[in-house]
């Protein structure tokens, strides 16, 4: 592991990296933290996201990425990316909502550990009100076809006082497709979210969702329960859980809420490494 700035005081392991690729979607959730920003045609080039995996796995002994968007599916070089990422030795999956896109996938899925979909909700009246009718049954066809061809799926599921009561549905269905696991965040009213009606979780109920979800055989698959509770978001630490990078160098730190708040950090692809904010 290499010396890094004092960018990041104290931090010595990144133990996932979120790389945005693209701003651009096939979709505009209600719940999309991006906004307007997903009209945005900022994308990460491939040589830039090789620089990056390299700067991380160096600097901070990260081997896990997630490569994501905006839609990760849309970026024709995310084959390349990927067989990049296991030549370093990452753990690789991608985040994407599943919708369409299944022959590219099929090329990309060779140098894939994890198949991650995106959900709102275990129903599909609850999914699609948030992206768009028929999404929820395309994702679901995604997720078998994966699993037809052997490769390991999880998803994703920012939690809204809309859907939170879907969610041991979700979990049910998710459990009985052999998923490995349930990833929940809370959704932060910003972007499409803070125009949208959609309204926050209350500890109430994340609280209650967490007695339903202990309750449950889940089998195998693992929930992450414990950011349901108020005292979830350990304190500092060497180890950053999630790092987030969008394609114009933004950076998150986040444990329980999507993106999260921003650092005074960025990220320069032209010099591949973690910069200071100039004030």
């Amino acid at each position: 592991m290499t010396q890094t700035s004092a960018v990041l005081p104290g931090i010595q392991r990144v133990d996932k990296l979120y790389l945005e690729l693209l701003f651009r979607c096939n979709f505009s959730c209600t719940t999309c933290y991006h906004g307007e920003e997903l009209k945005r045609p900022d994308t990460v080039t491939v040589e830039q996201a090789a620089a990056a995996l390299t700067y991380f796995a160096a600097a901070y002994d990260c081997h896990w990425v997630c490569l994501l968007g905006g839609e990760p599916l849309l970026f024709e070089g995310l084959p390349t990316v990927l067989l990049t990422a296991k030549s370093l030795g990452y753990r690789t999956e991608i985040c994407t909502n599943g919708y369409k896109r299944r022959a590219f996938l099929a090329q990309a899925s060779e140098h894939l550990d994890m198949l991650r979909v995106s959900l709102d909700g275990g129903t599909a009246d609850a999914h699609d009100r948030i992206r768009r009718p028929g999404s929820f049954d395309a994702a679901f066809d995604t997720l078998t076809w994966a699993t037809r061809q052997q490769l390991p799926i999880g998803a994703t599921c920012t939690l809204t006082g809309e859907n939170i009561a879907t969610i041991p549905a979700l979990a049910e269905r998710l459990r009985d497709l052999g998923a490995s696991d349930l990833m929940l965040h809370r959704v932060r009213l910003v972007g499409n979210a803070a125009d949208s009606g959609i309204s926050a979780v209350t500890w109430e109920q994340t609280k209650y969702l967490h007695e339903q979800l202990t309750a449950m055989d889940l089998g195998q698959m693992e929930v992450n329960t414990d950011i349901l509770l108020p005292e979830r978001c350990p304190p500092p630490s060497d180890v950053v859980e999630k790092l987030e990078v969008s394609p114009d160098g933004r950076v998150y730190l986040s444990c329980a809420e999507v993106a999260g708040p921003g650092r005074e950090v960025r990220y320069d692809f032209d010099q591949a490494a973690l910069v200071a904010v100039a004030a």
